[in-house]
């Protein structure tokens, strides 16, 4: 993950999307993270694990299964929980 402040993104925006797909561009306003630029294929796998995790935690819920906490359903998949602005 390559960390970029927006103000120099926008002089590397083309060299950035070029290298979003092998690395995930997180951009910093005021050496915050404030957005994520990365590949339209990793976008599009993570929204299908997602998509896939609703469908899963809707189906245990309408079984009465004890679902596990988020915190569990993002390690699970790799991800990481997100943190609070």
């Amino acid at each position: 993950m390559k960390l970029i402040p927006v103000s120099e993104a926008k002089a590397r925006l083309t060299e950035l999307v070029k290298s979003s797909k092998d690395d995930d561009v997180v951009l910093l306003r005021y050496g915050r993270p404030a957005a994520v630029l990365m590949s339209t294929d990793r976008y599009d796998a993570l929204m299908e694990r997602l998509e896939d995790l609703e469908d899963s935690l809707a189906i245990a819920d309408a079984a009465g299964e004890e679902t596990e906490p988020a915190a569990g359903a993002f390690a699970r998949l790799g991800l990481r929980v997100p943190e609070r602005a």
